[in-house]
């Protein structure tokens, strides 16, 4: 199978996990692993993500802060690419920046936007380093699922960013300079309809 067929293959897969298991048990997981031994990875990476929003869907706004929700994405980010890289120690892959990634799918930041109907200028950031961490859930698992990626090839890559913002080929409404902004800022600083920005700062 070619790799086009695998990522294809590969995003139908954990589309199908999303829609089956809101809150997945160690059984659903087991079983879906037994399934697809391929995506072993990514279904327990996905499968930890979607225990964290089940968890945080178990609490009251009054119980959970904005500011808990925020360590609360970074954490399980960081988890999950840590348990990676030890995984791997002995055989690390090379960093792929998201334009890496783009260009392996055949698509850019215009492109990219559009297609998850997100601002050009959020996405902008993101690629270019010019968006501090973390990135909302709804726009990592979007590019997990797009460009067929792991949470730590998405976490990799955020960091690789992170270290060298520039400004890249953001247009006229990109971003002046090169200052980090948070995932919320830019979200609602955007020119995204209140319906939209409201889509995607919802970690539901």
């Amino acid at each position: 199978m070619s790799n086009l067929g695998q990522t294809e293959e590969r995003n139908e897969v954990l589309f199908a996990f999303h829609q089956a298991c809101n809150d997945p048990t160690a059984k659903d997981i087991i079983d879906w692993v037994k399934r697809y031994p391929q995506f072993a990875d990514d279904i327990r990476e996905h499968a930890a993500i979607l225990k964290e929003w089940a968890d945080r869907d178990k609490l009251s706004d009054d119980e959970l802060s904005d500011t808990e929700l925020s360590r609360s994405r970074s954490r399980t980010l960081n988890a999950l690419y840590n348990a990676r890289s030890a995984a791997t120690q002995n055989s690390p892959e090379p960093v792929r920046s998201f334009e890496q990634m783009m260009q392996a799918n055949g698509t850019d930041v215009p492109k990219l936007a559009r297609e998850l109907d997100i601002a050009r200028t959020v996405l902008a950031a993101l690629v270019f380093g010019r968006m501090r961490a973390p990135a909302g859930n709804r726009l990592v698992v979007a590019l997990m699922v797009t460009l067929g990626i792991t949470a730590d090839e998405f976490n990799a890559a955020l960091q690789f960013a992170s270290r060298s913002p520039r400004l890249g080929h953001a247009k006229a409404d990109g971003l002046a300079t090169i200052n980090a902004l948070s995932y919320e800022e830019l979200i609602r600083g955007s020119n995204m309809s209140d319906e939209r920005k409201q889509y995607w700062l919802s970690e539901e």
